[in-house]
């Protein structure tokens, strides 16, 4: 009876790991030459308007403006470095999706991330490892340098599946895509570090609302740093003066496929916060690393339909990886290890 129930409650962390493979799907299309919106746009608009949309559920639906409004005045200095560190997470997640695709990114980001927060809490948190730990990193690196190894391709790579405007240089098998999603590990699991200490004092929502906002806010800010440096010219459209799906669409209706995708990272991250209070942080970080395969899965779905999908050359190692690494990730929670809210938004 008590596992059944359990299950009920998991049913909504579920819900988060389908809409970050989700998220990562679309974003590929988003900044592809289908419409080539630039990943700094699209990571600004989507975040600033789920963290918008995440407070006020937050102030409206849970009753939180006044923890809210201590939580900004309380704890800026630790809000600020958690922002910081998601926004490069973020920015680098997004931007490397339109090099190696949304499944490479998640085989290479979702395990790396999960042992660097590990290794992070280690040396800044004095959290204590076990025997099952250093299986569970084992394994989680094992799936990573699988997935690496999962795209073969050498020297530099003008189209894999579409044109997209940009060129994809290699170093071996490993490319700036793969440096970009390690990098956006990185970002992440720094993030976690700080966000560890809010969450022991505010509620799930409210941290992820008042973070996903600040990030997004920090997000724009480089944004308009880069179209003052180089203009709105390949930096608001991905390299091209239009935006275009397959024909050229007009700005408003750029606002509304902008608009309606926030809705995803929104979706998102309130399933995830709800997770964290129904059935703890543990098992809701390892539903949700489930990710890291069902995107794998269901990019090949979406090939089998017929649609153009960026997918690793070698599909064994891909999945082998994600597997391994899902169950390195796995392992790592037995213990009830804690890691809060992950970078996947």
């Amino acid at each position: 009876m008590a596992s059944t129930l359990l299950i009920w409650k998991s049913w909504i962390v579920f819900v988060y790991a389908f809409a970050i493979s989700a998220e990562s799907i679309i974003i590929e299309y988003l900044t592809s030459s289908y419409i080539s919106i630039s990943p700094l746009l699209l990571s600004s608009t989507s975040i600033t308007l789920a963290g918008i949309l995440l407070l006020l559920t937050a102030i409206f639906a849970f009753k939180r403006k006044r923890t809210i409004m201590v939580l900004f005045t309380g704890s800026a200095k630790v809000i600020i470095l958690a922002s910081l560190s998601l926004a490069i997470g973020i920015v680098t997640w997004y931007d490397s999706i339109t090099k190696i695709g949304a499944s490479k990114e998640l085989l290479v980001a979702g395990p790396l991330e999960i042992v660097i927060i590990v290794l992070l809490a280690r040396l800044f948190l004095n959290e204590r490892l076990k025997k099952t730990h250093y299986v569970g990193i084992s394994l989680a690196i094992i799936g990573f340098v699988l997935a690496l190894l999962s795209d073969t391709n050498l020297g530099s790579n003008n189209s894999v599946y579409y044109t997209t405007k940009s060129t994809t240089y290699s170093i071996g098998p490993i490319g700036i895509g793969d440096f970009e999603a390690m990098i956006s590990a990185f970002g992440f699991a720094l993030g976690v570090l700080f966000l560890s200490k809010l969450l022991s004092r505010y509620s799930p929502i409210e941290v992820a609302g008042t973070t996903m906002f600040v990030s997004g806010t920090l997000l724009f800010a480089m944004l308009m740093i880069e179209i003052l440096a180089y203009g709105t010219n390949g930096v608001l459209l991905n390299g091209s003066a239009t935006i275009s799906f397959e024909r050229p669409i007009s700005i408003t209706n750029a606002l509304v496929i902008l608009v309606l995708f926030s809705l995803i990272p929104f979706v998102g991250s309130l399933s995830y916060s709800t997770g964290l209070s129904r059935i703890g942080a543990s098992l809701t970080a390892t539903i949700g690393s489930s990710s890291i395969v069902i995107t794998v899965f269901l990019q090949l779905i979406i090939r089998e339909l017929g649609i153009n999908t960026h997918l690793p050359e070698n599909l064994l190692f891909a999945i082998l990886g994600g597997v391994v690494g899902f169950i390195g990730i796995y392992i790592i929670h037995l213990p009830g290890y804690f890691v809060p809210i992950t970078k996947r938004n």
